[in-house]
This record gives C-alpha cells, sequence and structure tokens, in this order.
C-alpha cells in the first residue's frame, strides 16, 4: 500500500515536472490538428451520403409508383447528411475556435513563463553577489583605519610595526575567509605586510602598476573606495581575484594626508563558484540545458557555471534594457542588471541564463505523440518559438 502510494506521488510529481507551458503548446495544436482532420473525413462522409441520397432518389423517380416509397427514405437520408455536415463544420469553427484560444494563451505563458522566470532568477543572482560585495566595500574601508595599517604606514621601515600588522591582518583574515588575501602597501607601492606571507610571498614587492593602488591614491577622502576588474594574479598563483581598497590616512582621519594602501583581495573564484552552480533553483534536467553566467559593466564574462569564456566580452543583445529576455536559434536568453545595493552601484554587473529549449519534435517524441496519417512520431508545424 505505501509502495503505491510512494509511486503514484512520484508519478504525479513527474507529470507535473513535464506540465510546462510549451508542451501544453503542442498538444494543444496537436489536438486541433486531430479535430480538423476528423471533422474534414466527416464531411466528405457526409458529402458521399448525399451523393448516395441524390442518387437513390433518381432511381426511385425511375421506378414511379414502386420507388415513391424509397424516395422518401432518400429524401430523408439527404437531410440528414445535410444536418450532419452543418454540425461538423459549426463543430469546426466553435471548438478551433476555442483550441486556437487556448493555443493563444498557452503562447503567452511559453513568453512569460519562460523569459520571465529567468530573468527573475538572472535579477536574485546578481542581486545576490552584489550585496555580498558591498560588503567589501566596508571592509577595506574600516581595516585601513586599524590602528596597526596607520602606525606601521607611518613608519614602514620599522619592522616590529610591519610584524603587528602582519599578525593583525592574518587575524582578520582569519575570520574573514572570503579573503585570499589583505595587502598593505606604502604610497610608493611597496608591499609592506599582507595576510599570509607563508602563502603568498608579497613583502618587498612593488605594486605601484596595479590599477587599484593607482586609483585608490586619486581619491579624496578616506571614506572612498575603489575596485579593480577581476581577473587572474599573478602574484596569488594566478588565481580570480577583485581587489577592493582603500586609503589609509594620517591619524586614521577621513581628510588626512594618504600615508598606504590596504587591498583586500576577495577569493573570487569560491564566491562566484557558488553563485553560478550552487545557487540558481533549478532541477537536474534544467542544468543539463542551462548555461549562468556573471558579467562585468563591460559584458566580459567573469564567472560561468560551465567554465567556458572566461574574461572574454559575452554578445548580450540588450538593447540599453536593465531586464528582458530574447531568442537565439534554439537558445532562450534572459539577462537582468543589477540594482545595485545602498550606496553601491553594483559596477553595472549582469546575470545572464543561457537555456536551450525543447522544439516541438522533440517534445512530441517525449510525449509520445503520433502523426496517425503517416503512422510516425512528429512535432507541430508552424509553432511559435
Amino acid at each position: 500500500m505505501m509502495n503505491s502510494t510512494v509511486k503514484n506521488l512520484s508519478q504525479a510529481a513527474q507529470q507535473a515536472a513535464d506540465a510546462t507551458p510549451r508542451r501544453l503548446k503542442v498538444i494543444m495544436k496537436r489536438l486541433s490538428e486531430d479535430i480538423l482532420r476528423f471533422a474534414k473525413s466527416n464531411e466528405t462522409i457526409a458529402g458521399q451520403t448525399q451523393l448516395l441520397s441524390l442518387n437513390a432518389t433518381i432511381e426511385a423517380a425511375r421506378a414511379g409508383k414502386n420507388g415513391l416509397g424509397f424516395s422518401v427514405v432518400a429524401k430523408e437520408v439527404g437531410n440528414l447528411a445535410k444536418q450532419a455536415s452543418g454540425n461538423a463544420k459549426a463543430f469546426q469553427e466553435r471548438v478551433l475556435g476555442r483550441i486556437a484560444q487556448g493555443t493563444g494563451f498557452a503562447e503567452g505563458l511559453v513568453d512569460q513563463l519562460e523569459g520571465q522566470r529567468l530573468t527573475d532568477m538572472s535579477l536574485s543572482l546578481v542581486q545576490f553577489i552584489v550585496r555580498n560585495l558591498y560588503e567589501r566595500t566596508a571592509d577595506c574601508r574600516w581595516w585601513a583605519t586599524d590602528d596597526a595599517m596607520v602606525k606601521v604606514c607611518e613608519n614602514p621601515s620599522d619592522v616590529a610595526l610591519q610584524a603587528h600588522a602582519t599578525m593583525r591582518l592574518g587575524t582578520i583574515n582569519f575570520f574573514y575567509s572570503v579573503y585570499l588575501d589583505l595587502v598593505l602597501v606604502d604610497t610608493k607601492g611597496n608591499v609592506i605586510a599582507n595576510a599570509k606571507p607563508d602563502q603568498f610571498s608579497m613583502l618587498g614587492r612593488n605594486l605601484a602598476q596595479e590599477q587599484w593602488f593607482n586609483k585608490a591614491m586619486q581619491t579624496t577622502k578616506g571614506d572612498q573606495y575603489v575596485v579593480d576588474e577581476i581577473k587572474p594574479f599573478a602574484s596569488h598563483h594566478n588565481k580570480p581575484v577583485a581587489v577592493y581598497a582603500a586609503t589609509v590616512r594620517k591619524e586614521a582621519k577621513l581628510d588626512g594626508e594618504i600615508i598606504g594602501v590596504l587591498g583586500v583581495y576577495f577569493d573570487w573564484e569560491a564566491q562566484a563558484k557558488a553563485i553560478v552552480s550552487s545557487e540558481p533553483p533549478l532541477t537536474p534536467a534544467e542544468w543539463e540545458k542551462t548555461r549562468i553566467m556573471l558579467l562585468d559593466g563591460n559584458k566580459r564574462v567573469i564567472a560561468a557555471s560551465d567554465e567556458r569564456g572566461l574574461y572574454m566580452p559575452f554578445p548580450l543583445k540588450d538593447n540599453g534594457q536593465k531586464r528582458g529576455s530574447y531568442y537565439e536559434g534554439t537558445d532562450i536568453v534572459a539577462f537582468s542588471k543589477t540594482l545595485g545595493y545602498q550606496e553601491y552601484d553594483g559596477l553595472g554587473w549582469y546575470c545572464v541564463t543561457v537555456q536551450n529549449y525543447e522544439n516541438d519534435t522533440e517534445i512530441a517524441k517525449k510525449l509520445g505523440i503520433v502523426d496517425e496519417a503517416r503512422g510516425t512520431l512528429v512535432g507541430i508545424t508552424g509553432a511559435k518559438k
């Protein structure tokens, strides 16, 4: 009894999973074709019956008085044939009209549910990572005011202060494991301390050519932050990193003189993988035909569920829209641009979901829909994508 119940529930769940608007549309179109074929067959039969009635009437007339009774029967058969033909046409017009209306609704659901669902999911994913990165903007500004950072930047050659700053950065990094490293440099770009010197030998390196350093040195107040583009860093085993940075200022004052820069190396690879591979609420079957990507403000792929095309441009056809979807070949492409979070603008990032959709022939095969005229499995021609 229990096994039977579980089996029924499993079958019901599978049927629910299979009941997509696109499949409903295929069934409706196939039903329309079936009804049209049967209606035409009925019209043909009615026409043949009328012809037989006419021939019978002619033969009855030739028979004279002996054919009078048969003439009445032939006439009634003819009337029934006309009535059957009329009913067949009325049935065809009314039922096919309603089926066409239902098909239109199904097509609307395909557009709304397929595109809208993936668009909404894309927005949720990009907002998830943007809210996460907002915290990084606060971290770098806060830690840049730490007493250990200020003191060593005021005396960058003091070995004891360097050791204390290294210890302090290591402690912070221990509790904030989303970072690959925390790197402190003086105003010339020379590294004076980092959180993980045993893993990443940074002390004494010059980072004056790094974008995040130069952008930070151009800020005017200590409450400002900068961010570098996501890319692999050779100094950190070529792992992809998002560097957020803020200036260390004299006496930790917001308007104090710049005496150093703190760069926090966000472990992009681990966090991005969670966003594009773990967070999306997709079934195993959907994952087989879906690719999810994060794009930066230049529409460069910075994360992908299949890890293809990283750091290459993606040809997103957004037409200036912040959200939407469109069809590209046999794929539906849904996208959402970040809304930002609080004062963090989200850097113009996008999440893009590309999903291959079933064509009508594939659906017909899965549903076992047969073209009775040819005895083969077919899709529905002329269907709207």
